[in-house]
């Protein structure tokens, strides 16, 4: 199946809060996990209270014995979402990615479900690097600021040199149009999400979740339908 890496250069763009309003309104014919892959460490055990195990620490051993399934190390959150949770510790997290290196993209590519792995920063060296060279699109979220917007141009020609090509998503928090930031960093310009505090906040509430006419999943709901169909397996991965 698809997977779809998210990530960001700088700051805190909302990279887990775009993964989880996706998935939320993901299409229903596609099974979806969200998979915290974050080498500073995730955040979702401690915004749900759960316990990261299992999740990608239990996955990344697994994969090591040969017996990967990655449903078997999800949990179920909010309103149905399935996600791979990753500890807080990068070290952890930073540890786990090593181990389990390109067959976590594999585990990832026969889980029967598209995968949207929340990278964190994304950069050359990353651990998570692996699983950004089989992704089938890779998001750089920015917000539209003269700071974010050079340093996304050059992590975006860093990344291109390594043969992983990132669209642009946009938050929209800055004064500058969509045109003219997609211009500035040279990139394709795959979507915006506005910025919707009271919708973030519902994806971090137990319950129903934020409405489905609130803003955030309204643009969440026209990006997942653009991205759900581009299908591209470990075995087509830019070489």
């Amino acid at each position: 199946m698809t997977i779809i890496v998210l990530g960001s250069v700088r700051g805190a763009p909302g990279v887990t809060t775009t993964a989880l309003a996706l998935a939320s309104v993901w299409p229903a014919w596609r099974g979806v996990v969200v998979a915290e892959a974050d080498p500073d460490g995730g955040v979702l055990a401690a915004r749900r209270r759960l316990d990261p195990e299992p999740g990608l620490v239990t996955l990344a051993a697994a994969i090591r014995s040969g017996t990967a399934v990655l449903s078997d190390h999800t949990h179920v959150i909010g309103t149905g979402v399935h996600a791979l949770i990753a500890p807080p510790a990068g070290e952890q997290v930073r540890a786990a990615l090593t181990v389990a290196g390109d067959r976590l993209a594999l585990t990832f590519d026969q889980a029967g479900a598209d995968v949207l792995v929340d990278g964190g920063r994304l950069t050359t060296t990353s651990p998570a690097g692996a699983i950004l060279r089989h992704a089938a699109t890779t998001l750089l979220l920015l917000r539209p600021r003269l700071d974010e917007v050079m340093a996304v141009r050059h992590r975006v020609a860093a990344l291109r040199e390594i043969g992983v090509d990132p669209a642009l998503l946009l938050v929209r928090d800055g004064p500058y149009r969509r045109d003219e930031v997609a211009a500035a960093v040279g990139a394709v310009l795959a979507g915006e999400i506005p910025l919707d505090h009271r919708g973030a906040r519902a994806l971090d509430e137990p319950g129903a979740g934020p409405s489905a006419r609130s803003p955030l999943l309204r643009s969440a709901r026209h990006l997942a339908g653009s991205l759900a169909g581009r299908s591209r397996g470990v075995g087509a991965a830019r070489s």
